[in-house]
């Protein structure tokens, strides 16, 4: 069993490594992600059962089949009462020039001692599960020892179960053994038969679900034990076997969010997105899978596909409105605003009474210039739901109120001014309420907007947008020098964004440099004219605007521009290295890079910088090219054939993947 093709070799870390962490996962918890500290902390102190992991005394065989039945067993007895916990041990290791949490498999069956180490990581804990597995390809031996933590440092043993047994009969003997536990502790199973506990029948489909799920156990520990392909292989195998299970897909739906998030490989992205993709074909009438699948495409920036996904996940259920929500947010940022509409009026029309799809609702009408229409949809989400962008767009339908007895649209108008007053005092203040604000100040010259702007700026100071356009009300009027304590305030922000950042930088040069803008723009006609007078002239104003801030990003790649031509890469490069210090989410620079760099003959530095390109742009092409490109004439031959045939899978007969491939030398042979 050990031998399974799905058992990934993990490391046995156990050892000579330092001392490291302890990440864990309470058998009810929906994790998607590993949890921040102070949760840890929280959960831990809750824990009564510490299922310790399986000893695999075999020389470390079938570590990931153990792991996954002790994650099994935690989530068994958390539904059946028990407070308990699956913790994965790691240590730090050097990989690769850097440390990282390796994970520890434990080889020698547990003594008192090592299991009173690992039940005191959690302060309140009463008992533990120490479990020693013997892994061979016939057979599979279990024992498990439920101990109680006394006063002192002893362990007493309530119970010990034995379990022997071959693979067909495994699932029935983890399910039985999860029964005693429970029973043991005076809980009981609900779950009467093993085919209900993993919803199948199908044996294989079982032990390939529980070694995917020790996969994902390493993986919430945030240890990446081998290749994205690897990890998801006995997921994608159980779901094969066995569509029907709900467990399987909740383990992949917690996988594929840590793999796309955390990009071990570049094999992970599009791998992630395969296995969803045939996850919900295969479960066609899961909604959950459809609308996974919807929200990742669309976080890799595939609208097109997330279109597509998020029709299948709204004709399972309009009334869902998570996925409502979702859709109607997609085809707006994809521009489609028609089938925006369209979606969210048959979402509302079919029982969807979602607040955030009522006010989706209400702000497309506004766009189509439906005003009248909007408002009840409007009021339905402030007064159901309290959605912040409501609060704005109501307050606009009001404003801009059809009615035409003077009483009454001032009625309308004090109302929406009450509402925006109401929006500003709420946890969260969206963009539609600044909107509003800021054209009452400027339009028309409204003195109330003016002081709910600043109220905005004084109840929510740690909003970087807010004081932003606090410090545009001011930038575009008549005293702009008042704008300056908002933007100081944004450069002091420690939550921030690097367009904020940016905004501030350039506001304050435009305050303290006479006809900044003119100049500037001047400058970057300058560096893309090809005129070599003119690139000195432009090169000595960044210079010097450089000198009066050179923390702003853009006068860093400017300069590099400029004096490329005159001074050489290297002097290119060097600015262009502060740039990306600055802004390093910017593409335009990581390119430049990684072109001067491989003209170098520097690919391997190249190869970095192509990385972050295709993070930055993940569903574009080209830069997938460039990288799987770079990395073969840096001779990273493996990463650049994993690279091609990743984007292969998505884009089937690629001449450009299939070029570079055809250039690599051939893969190496594994050493047995």
């Amino acid at each position: 069993m050990s031998g399974d093709p799905k058992d990934p070799e993990y490391d046995d870390t156990e050892g000579d490594l330092e001392p490291g962490e302890l990440m864990f996962d309470e058998g009810d918890e929906d994790e998607e992600g590993a949890a921040s500290a102070e949760e840890i902390q929280e959960a831990a102190q809750a824990i009564e059962l510490v299922t310790l992991p399986v000893s695999c005394t075999n020389e470390g065989k079938g570590a990931p089949l153990g792991m996954g039945i002790q994650r099994f067993w935690a989530q068994e007895l958390a539904e059946a009462g028990v407070k308990a916990a699956a913790p994965v041990f790691t240590a730090i290791q050097e990989q690769n020039g850097r440390r990282a949490p390796a994970l520890m498999i434990f080889r020698e069956p547990w003594t008192d001692e090592r299991a009173l180490e690992g039940i005191n990581r959690f302060a309140n804990a009463k008992f533990g599960l120490a479990t020693d597995m013997f892994a061979q390809e016939e057979k599979v031996t279990l024992t498990a020892r439920l101990v109680a933590v006394r006063p002192g440092p002893a362990l007493e043993t309530v119970d010990t179960f034995t379990a022997e047994t071959t693979a067909e009969q495994l699932p029935g003997e983890v399910f039985v053994l999860t029964q005693k536990i429970a029973a043991a502790l005076g809980k009981s199973v609900e779950k009467q038969t093993w085919q209900e506990a993993f919803g199948t029948a199908n044996v294989q489909a079982i032990i390939s679900f529980l070694v995917g799920l020790g996969n994902l156990s390493a993986l919430q520990g945030r240890c990446v034990p081998t290749t994205s392909d690897q990890l998801l292989s006995p997921l994608m195998d159980a779901l094969g076997r066995a569509p029907e299970m709900d467990v399987t897909m909740q383990a992949l739906h917690a996988m594929t969010d840590i793999l796309i998030a955390g990009q071990p490989d570049q094999a992970a992205i599009p791998l992630s997105v395969q296995a969803l993709s045939i996850a919900a074909q295969k479960r066609k009438t899961d909604q959950g899978a459809w609308h996974h699948l919807a929200l990742v495409l669309r976080r890799v920036g595939d609208l097109g596909s997330a279109v597509q996904a998020f029709q299948q996940a709204i004709n399972l259920g309009p009334q869902n409105a998570a996925v409502a929500a979702g859709f109607v947010d997609t085809l707006r940022a994809a521009g489609d605003l028609e089938n925006a509409l369209k979606v969210a009026q048959f979402a509302v029309e079919n029982g969807n009474e979602g607040p955030m799809v009522m006010a989706q609702l209400g702000s497309l009408l506004i766009e189509n210039d439906q005003f009248d229409e909007a408002e009840p949809f409007l009021r339905r989400a402030v007064e159901e739901g309290k959605v912040p962008s409501a609060y704005g767009d109501l307050a606009n339908v009001l404003w801009e109120t059809t009615e035409e007895d003077p009483k009454k649209i001032k009625e309308d108008r004090d109302e929406a001014l009450a509402l925006l007053g109401q929006a500003i005092e709420q946890p969260t203040i969206a963009k539609s309420t600044l909107d509003i604000l800021l054209d009452l100040h400027e339009e028309e010259k409204l003195e109330k907007a003016t002081v709910l702007m600043l109220r905005a700026a004084e109840k929510h100071a740690e909003n970087a947008t807010v004081l932003r356009y606090v410090a545009s009300m001011y930038l575009e009027g008549d005293e702009p020098s008042r704008a300056r304590p908002y933007l100081d305030a944004i450069l002091k922000l420690q939550r921030r964004s690097l367009d904020d950042d940016a905004f501030a930088r350039r506001a304050i040069l435009t305050l303290d440099v006479d006809s900044f803008e003119d100049r500037y723009d001047q400058a970057i006609d300058y560096v893309r004219s090809g005129d070599p007078q003119k690139h000195l002239a432009a090169a000595k104003f960044l210079r010097e605007m450089i000198g009066r801030d050179p923390r702003y990003w853009q006068p860093h790649l400017m300069l590099a521009l400029a004096v490329r031509d005159s001074e050489g890469d290297a002097s290119a490069l060097s600015h262009l290295n502060d740039a990306v210090r600055l802004r390093p989410n910017d593409a335009e620079i990581r390119n430049l890079m990684a072109a001067i760099l491989r003209k170098q003959g520097r690919a391997r530095e190249a190869v970095e910088h192509l990385r972050a390109v295709v993070a930055i742009n993940p569903r574009e092409i080209e830069p997938v090219v460039n990288l799987a490109s770079a990395m073969r004439d840096a001779n990273m031959f493996e990463e650049s054939r994993q690279v091609c045939t990743a984007a292969l899978q998505m884009i089937p007969d690629h001449p450009e993947f299939k070029r570079i491939l055809d250039s690599l030398p051939p893969p190496r042979q594994r050493q047995n």
